[in-house]
């Protein structure tokens, strides 16, 4: 089965489509020490703006970039309206040019929209999606999280309301990675291991810190097949509770989880 899919119009009959107009926007190569960012409406370089250019400035590639969309100001005076990160990391590597998008808008108020447009218009990546992607690159770390999920039987997928779920099926993909790589694959693969068996479906990131916790700090040499009996028997209604504990005691879910789970092991709790 192929995984490529064709761009197709959608069916949209309770909606009226924009109309088309002004000039087409076109595509050219600038220096990008000649663009200029308007104050009026764009925001100063925050810290994390600061970590997301030297991020690119040190993983800089053409195929990852995206022409920064301008406007021309005036003759010979570009405004940057989307892409002033690309623009300022490719300015710190020494890029001679860079491709930009120009489009028309001959205002400051067009600009301004076209501006807020370009931030709010676009879907956000989920880290499931950014996961699929890095496995399907050959990513080590990620090729670990994969084996470990497979031989532990969990599915890493998005899951929503009207999702049909099975036993290991878990959304908590960045709670997998940091198990894997904190943890290494064969303590990672126990952790999980422990929580398919129970029949936990989904798998929530609270269940897998809790039972992290246990295995790998407070007691590495517990019994598995006793820590997988306790979770059967606190089942969804002990998850629930321990939620409710926690918001009672202002602490996270994972405690109250762990402390449970210790309770019936004999364990006692620890803070």
């Amino acid at each position: 089965m192929t995984a490529l899919r064709p761009i197709k119009p959608l069916k949209l009959p309770d909606l009226v489509p924009a109309t088309i107009d002004g000039d087409k926007p076109s595509l050219e190569w600038v220096a990008p020490t000649a663009l200029l960012v308007d104050g009026t409406y764009q925001r100063d370089l925050s810290e994390r703006s600061l970590r997301l250019i030297k991020r690119m400035v040190s993983e800089f590639s053409w195929s990852r970039m995206k022409p920064p969309i301008v406007v021309k100001a005036g003759p010979g005076s570009l405004h940057i309206i989307d892409g002033q990160h690309t623009a300022i990391a490719a300015a710190t590597i020494g890029v001679q040019k860079i491709p930009v998008f120009i489009v028309q808008a001959d205002n400051v108020d067009e600009r301004a929209r076209a501006f807020v447009g370009h931030n709010t218009d676009r879907v956000t990546v989920s880290s499931i999606d950014i996961y699929r992607a890095l496995l399907a690159s050959g990513d080590p770390d990620a090729q670990d999280v994969d084996n470990v999920c497979r031989r532990a039987g969990v599915r890493i997928r998005i899951i929503s309301p009207s999702s049909a779920i099975a036993e290991g099926d878990t959304a908590a993909v960045g709670v997998v990675r940091a198990l894997v790589r904190r943890r290494g694959v064969m303590r990672a693969r126990k952790v999980l291991q422990c929580l398919v068996k129970a029949r936990r479906k989904p798998i929530g990131a609270s269940e897998i810190l809790a039972v992290d916790r246990i295995v790998c700090e407070d007691r590495p040499d517990v019994d598995l097949d006793a820590l997988t009996a306790a979770i059967v028997v606190e089942g969804a209604a002990g998850i629930a509770q321990a939620v409710a504990d926690a918001r009672l005691k202002r602490v996270p879910v994972w405690r109250c989880i762990k402390d449970r789970l210790l309770a019936r092991l004999g364990g006692g709790r620890d803070a």
